[in-house]
């Protein structure tokens, strides 16, 4: 047994460990073995009376231990490929937390435990739930979202106050089978559910049904006398309910098919923040309420606003960004703060017939007008009104001194000017980083400091870093929801299936493969007509049959491949596709960073460096995967590419070009290794291959490279690719000139 130092913690994440030695320390309390190949424990050799925290994450796990352990609180085992568990064999008496998300469980043992408080199964292949068996008193946190569920489980429990059965194909709930008196937060969002049943709770304060196919809600059926927040977003609603609640203080209907509100029947006292925005109105109802302080209307086709008839006292914020409005209504309000405007068609502004004591932020960014509205106050020094900013908005962040001034600082605009002294603080929308200053000050010459700021998309960030690497795209990991934002599938509509991957690298354009976009022969060269792609982004399964509402699909409007790419070589096997519209960007769908830094790039490129590449490509069944898979690669020098690749293939190769590089496994050729090879396969082509470093750029994600090409025998298939058949990639640096140029001579 090998006595560990004493130390209250070890990090031994990153390593290459397949198994775990039996240790002794009576200091540890908190061990990190995340991230290594270990596909065994035995625990029972352990002695670490104090261990409190085991992370195993992302390891190769295929069964639980029999873990016994008298101090032993949180244990992480998420990222393994366990199938089963003997839950019933552990002796664990102050275990609260356990986590088993994105394992290969397919049933949840029998838990019981005295401890046990939270219990996280999410991204498994469970269809089922036994939870009569269950004697888990104190547990209060329960998630389930990303399994195969079908309907929601019987659960009976006097503890538990979360609920997550998200992105299941559960299409009926029937509510009267959950008894559970301190259910606070239940989330049913991304399921399969078209209607809601009568909900009755004592206890709910949350309830969580976006992304489902929800065509009405009966609400005066329910009886949830502490709702506080109801989400319905992105489902199929054409109408608003008839809301009446006592509690409720946050309604969510955002992406719906809504053309009609009739607020006048609701009753909802305590309603404060209403979103209303991505549907299909063309005017707003006339709003009563003595309670609603936030009300969003964005992305509508709204044409006209009655303010005049509305009775909200209390309404601080009002959002009609995206409609089809051509003026703007006499706003009288005491309370108002915030009005915008920006994205519509207005020409005009009367500002003369209003009477908002109270207003400090105005937006009227990407508008028609022609002239600067008239402010028709008391003559004052000052500066012009600040012009919007896209994607991003701006507000007073302190006020002069001035006489002239009240002591509230939102009071500083007077004759429609900013007080001298005053200062502005601009921010920026999520998912974009602002250029520019971010502090300006009215100065004494009446002139704004600085430049006009501006908020651009960011670039290359993930929430959730991948961990090591899987074997094989063709048997390897399944990359949760999410993990590569940039991700977009190409499909073909004449084939109706996913032809090629790419890379969202603007807010309308997406880098692939030259090869994915055109057909013949380097002498007759032909680019497929736009109509014959559709570009999904966010996408996780092929099928579209089981996309959810966060998934976008787009259509092309042009596509630019390289002039100088070869069909014979593949040299240049770059295109960019333009969109028709540009993407909403949301925690799926972001942009990969082009790579701009020659150092960083050298960096990445040299041999032995690894990146990540995901795709739909096919698996060792010869077919395309089911869901998005992804590989960590090793850059392979042109040299060594070139030597195995003849000879793995037995044709000697002499065309790995300046504007290509390989990457693959180059471990030793044994059966086993054979058996898991890495590399891309066909339909993987157009896919980016990307590298982070955190040298100065925050730990970004650059697109290095696109996959293009691989060397094979003839008749070979994806599963018999074996050691020295790496992929050929586009070296992506070499025309980031032409992707910049490209994209600034088509943009609108």
């Amino acid at each position: 047994m090998q006595q560990i130092p004493e130390r209250k913690s070890i990090d031994l994440r990153s390593g290459s460990l397949t198994s775990v030695p039996a240790f002794k320390s009576d200091s540890l309390e908190e061990l990190d073995l995340s991230w290594n190949k270990i596909t065994n424990m035995e625990f029972d050799k352990w002695a670490t009376p104090k261990l409190r925290k085991l992370f195993l994450s992302e390891n190769s796990l295929t069964s639980v231990p029999a873990f016994k352990s008298d101090s032993l609180e949180e244990l992480v085992l998420s990222w393994n490929k366990i199938t089963n568990m003997e839950f019933d064999k552990w002796a664990t008496p102050k275990l609260r937390k356990l986590y088993l998300w994105n394992n290969r469980l397919k049933s949840v043992p029998s838990f019981k435990s005295e401890s046990l408080e939270e219990l996280h199964l999410s991204g498994n292949f469970i269809n089922n739930v036994e939870f009569d068996k269950w004697a888990t008193p104190k547990l209060r946190f329960l998630t389930l979202p990303f399994n195969d569920l079908t309907s929601v489980p019987t659960i009976k429990s006097d503890s538990l106050e979360k609920l997550d059965l998200g992105h299941n194909e559960i299409r009926n709930v029937e509510f009267d089978k959950l008894d559970t008196p301190k259910l606070r937060i239940l989330k049913l969002w991304s399921t399969s559910l078209t209607s809601v049943p009568p909900f009755k709770s004592d206890s709910l304060e949350e309830l969580h049904l976006s992304g489902n196919f929800i065509n009405n809600v009966e609400f005066d059926k329910w009886a949830t006398p502490k709702l506080r927040n109801l989400y319905l977003g992105s489902n199929s609603l054409t109408s608003v309910p008839t809301f009446k609640s006592d509690s409720l203080e946050e309604l969510d209907l955002i992406n719906n098919k809504i053309t009609n509100v009739e607020f006048d029947k609701w009753a909802t006292p305590k309603l404060r923040k209403l979103s209303i925005s991505l549907n299909s109105l063309t005017s707003v109802p006339v709003f009563k309420s003595d309670s609603l302080e936030e009300l969003y209307l964005d992305r509508n086709k709204i044409t006209n606003v009655e303010f005049d008839k509305w009775a909200t006292p209390k309404l601080r914020i009002l959002s009609l960004w995206s409609n089809s409005l051509t003026s703007v209504p006499s706003f009288k309000s005491d309370s108002l703060k915030e009005l915008h405007f920006g994205n519509n068609k207005i020409m005009k502004v009367e500002f003369d017939e209003w009477a908002t004591p109270k207003l400090r932020e105005l937006e009227l960014s990407n508008n028609e007008l022609t002239s600067i509205p008239s402010f028709k106050w008391d003559r004052v020094t000052g500066c012009e009104p600040l012009p919007g900013i896209k994607n991003g908005r701006f507000h007073i962040l302190s006020c002069p001194n001035d006489e002239r001034s009240s002591k509230n600082k939102t009071d500083c605009i007077q004759g429609g000017k900013y007080l001298i002294r005053s200062k502005v603080y601009y921010s920026c929308e999520e998912y974009h980083i602002l250029r520019g200053p971010r502090i300006r000050t009215c100065g004494a010459k009446q002139k704004w400091s600085g430049p006009d700021p501006f908020c651009e998309p960011e670039c290359g960030t993930l929430k959730n870093v991948p961990g090591p690497a899987s074997p094989l795209i063709k048997d390897g990991m399944i990359a949760e929801p999410g993990k590569w934002p940039w991700q977009a599938a190409i499909y073909d509509k004449q084939d109706k299936e996913i032809l090629c991957g790419g890379a969202l690298i603007g807010e309308r354009w997406v880098l692939t493969a030259a090869h994915c976009v055109v057909e013949g022969t380097r002498s007759f060269l032909t680019i497929r007509g736009v109509n014959n792609f559709f570009v999904y982004l966010g996408k996780h399964f092929r099928d579209e049959s089981k996309d959810d509402g966060l998934v976008q699909k787009k259509e092309v409007t042009l596509i630019i491949p390289h002039p100088n790419y070869d069909t014979q070589d593949f040299n240049s096997d770059i295109a960019l596709l333009k969109l028709t519209e540009a993407v909403n960007f949301t925690d799926r769908v972001q942009m990969v960073c082009l790579p701009t830094h020659s150092d960083l790039t050298e960096v990445n490129l040299q041999g032995g460096s690894q990146g990540w590449v995901a795709g739909w490509g096919h698996d060792a069944s010869n077919e395309g995967t089911d869901v998005l898979r992804h590989i960590k690669l090793s850059v392979i020098s042109n040299e060594k590419c070139l030597n195995d690749s003849s000879f793995a293939t037995s044709n000697p190769l002499t065309n790995i070009t300046e504007n290509m590089f390989c990457a693959g496994d180059s471990s030793v050729a044994s059966a086993n290794r054979r058996r898991e090879y890495k590399t891309v396969c066909p339909g993987d082509s157009g896919g980016p291959l990307v590298f982070t470093s955190d040298r100065g750029v925050r730990g970004q994600w650059f697109v290095e490279g696109i996959v293009s090409h691989i060397y094979v025998n003839s008749t070979q298939k994806c599963s018999n690719y074996h050691p020295g058949q790496y992929g050929i990639f586009t070296r992506v640096k070499k025309f980031v000139d032409w992707i910049k140029e490209s994209i600034s001579m088509y943009s609108e």
